[in-house]
């Protein structure tokens, strides 16, 4: 293994003496690395790691934990979001780049694949690899990477004329690293390459990463995929709240409890649950629980709590999914009890998502059944599943941020409302009692998260955190039985994290409703379900409680590649 000494020695180091043991041979040196936004905001924090010539290194962390800024920083991007390094310095093959321009790191050897596949839709697989090709240093050099690129990706070179935009999510994840490639780079930073792929795809992502630092290049990889993460890796660095927690070889770290714990949550359960930060706050301002506005919701805040939906059980029996020839879901199975929060995990691509879009109408099954209240969801279009009381939150929100949070709120009564067009606009005494009924019952709802104090700002105005609570309470609003959330805490940071744990707690206990729970933190996950089903490749591979499936070997082989990583 290259790149550093065991984990014993390095667990939790931070500062520059964390990087010593490795840079001997580095072609890239982060020492004592500080960025903020905004100038207040701290992302990273004494951060130091080291990139070996010739090897890759993976850079982990939950949602916020700063893996993205690391990149920014790394690449000279940081100034577009409105970043900036504080203190410490960046090195590649010795010489000093954490000042310099985007443009001027690139023409160092250094280029980034950025999350989502941000490929130039419009032209053609061929036009884009061309646009990639102006840091190639002549028309020799780029004409020798387009023929790599096209051995290392055979379909892109059948797909060379089409516009890349009709291209599937993994071959527009191909184009975009092949685009990079055609800088013939020295060293490669790839953020999230298997964010949404399905779980084949991701293993050629993988293969791809080995064979593309086989031919000499050396990788950063800044993945929530652990297991593919370890098996490729060399060295790995642990990422939480803008520090490095942990650093070693990546085959020792995926056998650590250290990593177990981050990526299964397996310490969970015997963590405090006390203390909850408030919204925005650093990590050592800790109001009480009980706090209201933007802080954390109000232990009695569900005192006068909206009367909600009835509550049913949510029985999944065979459900299988295909899109053409691709099959993301087969045969799953799984039974929500009333008034309990189940959790659905698995690696990217497992097929969660998937799920979650068929159980709220917005994919259509294949085969199987969901039934809730006796209703098979999969034969009912999206306003009549609503109409059962079930409701959903998603990953990227979809707020109204030019509008008040309490007018946000206010969009989820419009089915609970009897009044008609013209009695509402001409403010007949009706109307008017009805609209007071409805705020009161936002309000209500709106207290009961500990948004009581914001409701009259605008959502443009909140902080990130505040702003997932608004959604959150957006969704109960319509007062479901049923809550479907997606990835609640996905890009928080851990105060903010810690803020929704809660409010997810106290709604579940004022409310009384099912939740089922789609999130990547696994001690988020565990710290709040009573029951367990695992994804793996569309399959369920476990299903119990948090618990039985943190000690179960095929969920431990999906997230940290043991098995793989012993036969290395």
């Amino acid at each position: 293994m290259r790149g550093g000494g065991p984990v014993a020695e390095a667990r939790g180091a931070t500062g520059s003496s964390a990087a010593t043991a490795g840079t001997r041979d580095a072609l890239l040196e982060v020492t004592d690395l500080h960025v903020s936004y905004a100038g207040s905001v701290q992302a990273l924090r004494g951060v130091s790691l080291w990139v070996p010539d010739g090897g890759i290194v993976a850079v982990l962390g939950n949602n916020g934990a700063g893996k993205s800024t690391l990149l920014r920083a790394i690449s000279g991007t940081l100034g577009r979001e409105g970043g900036a390094i504080d203190g410490g310095s960046i090195h590649v093959g010795g010489e000093p780049i954490g000042r310099r321009g985007a443009s001027d790191v690139v023409r160092r050897g250094v280029l980034q694949v950025p999350e989502g596949r941000r490929v130039f839709a419009a032209l053609t697989v061929e036009e884009n690899l061309r646009a990639g090709g102006t840091a190639a240093r002549d028309a020799a050099a780029r004409d020798r990477a387009r023929g790599e690129v096209y051995d290392l990706f055979p379909i892109l070179r059948e797909r060379r004329r089409q516009r890349a935009g009709l291209l599937s999510g993994g071959e527009q994840q191909m184009l975009a690293i092949g685009r990079a490639l055609m800088g013939s780079p020295r060293l490669l930073l790839l953020d999230e390459p298997s964010l949404g792929l399905a779980p084949l795809i991701v293993e050629q992502i993988g293969e791809v990463i080995t064979e593309i630092n086989r031919q000499g290049t050396s990788v950063v990889l800044v993945e929530q995929n652990a297991a593919m993460a370890l098996r490729v890796a060399d060295h790995a660095f642990v990422l939480e709240v803008g520090q490095i927690s942990l650093q070693g070889p990546a085959a020792e770290l995926a056998r650590t409890d250290e990593v177990r714990d981050r990526y299964l949550g397996v310490g969970a359960e015997a963590a405090p649950a006390t203390d909850v930060p408030a919204a925005g706050a650093t990590a050592t301002d800790v109001p009480p629980t009980g706090a209201t506005a933007t802080g954390a919701p109000s232990a009695d805040a569900g005192a006068a709590r909206p009367a909600g939906a009835a509550v049913h059980d949510l029985v999944v029996e065979g459900l299988t999914v295909r899109f053409g020839g691709i099959t993301a879901l087969t045969d799953v199975s799984f039974t929500v009890a009333p008034g309990s929060l189940h959790a659905l995990i698995g690696p990217n691509g497992a097929g969660k998502s998937t799920c979650l879009n068929v159980l709220s109408g917005v994919y259509a099954a294949t085969e199987g059944a969901a039934r809730y209240g006796g209703r098979d969801l999969t034969r009912l279009p999206r306003h009549q599943i609503a109409a059962l009381g079930i409701s959903r939150t998603f990953q990227n929100m979809a707020l109204s941020s030019t509008e008040t949070v309490l007018d946000n709120l206010l969009v989820a009564r419009h089915r609970h409302m009897r009044t008609g067009f013209f009695s509402a606009a001409l403010r007949l005494p009706g109307a008017r009692r009805e609209a007071a009924a409805q705020e009161a019952t936002v309000v209500r709802t709106a207290e009961l998260l500990g948004l009581g104090g914001v409701l009259h700002q605008l959502v443009s105005e909140l902080p990130y955190g505040d702003r997932k609570r608004v959604e959150l309470a957006r969704a109960l609003c319509a007062e479901p039985g049923l809550l479907l959330l997606d990835e609640p805490v996905a890009g928080m940071n851990f105060n903010e994290s810690v803020a929704m744990e809660e409010a997810i707690g106290t709604v579940q206990r004022e409310l009384g409703i099912s939740i089922v729970l789609v999130e990547h933190d696994m001690r988020f996950v565990m710290g709040l379900a009573d029951r367990v089903t695992v994804l793996d490749f569309g399959r369920r591979i476990a299903d119990g409680t948090p618990a039985e499936v943190q000690a179960d070997p095929d969920v431990l082989r999906a997230y940290l590649g043991t098995e793989q990583e012993e036969e290395r």
